[in-house]
């Protein structure tokens, strides 16, 4: 059984150490769908909105997508967590419009259910992230 954890560990330790582009770094896939979901979903909010929410929910999402790619691509763990950690306060944000436009009315809960999950999904795989990147700034002395 410790042998398996440890293969586990090695396994999960050359993964992180294979993902050169961002393009192959599953939290950021999960975000782009997300922002792509966001994008759809919102076309068809009231034109009272284009401004307010629609706009807000919508850089939001790209804020999640665009942060984790801005800190994927910086060289120093510290500003990997940064980059992050505004990615996770995004998705905060993200959730929070979601819940208001359902509350709104501009949604059924069936599409709520469906963008919380992927929400969730998002705020999975980032924090998984950021443990990696902590864990790493450990390993090394930061």
């Amino acid at each position: 059984m410790v042998e398996i954890v440890r293969l586990v560990k090695l396994v999960k330790l050359v993964i992180m150490v294979t993902i050169t582009r961002l393009e192959d770094l599953e939290v950021w896939q999960e975000a782009k769908k997300l922002c792509s979901g966001v994008y759809i979903l919102t076309s068809n909010y009231p034109k009272s909105e284009e401004y307010i929410l629609r706009k807000h929910l919508r850089e939001s999402a790209r804020g999640v997508a665009s942060n984790i790619g801005e800190g994927f691509g910086r060289y120093f763990f510290r500003e990997n967590l940064r980059f992050y950690g505004i990615a996770k306060g995004c998705l905060g944000e993200v959730k929070s419009d979601l819940y208001l436009s359902f509350d709104v009315g501009y949604f059924k809960k069936d599409l709520l259910d469906r963008f919380i999950k992927q929400v969730d999904k998002v705020e999975l795989k980032l924090n998984g992230l950021i443990s990696n990147v902590v864990k790493a700034m450990k390993k090394h002395g930061q």
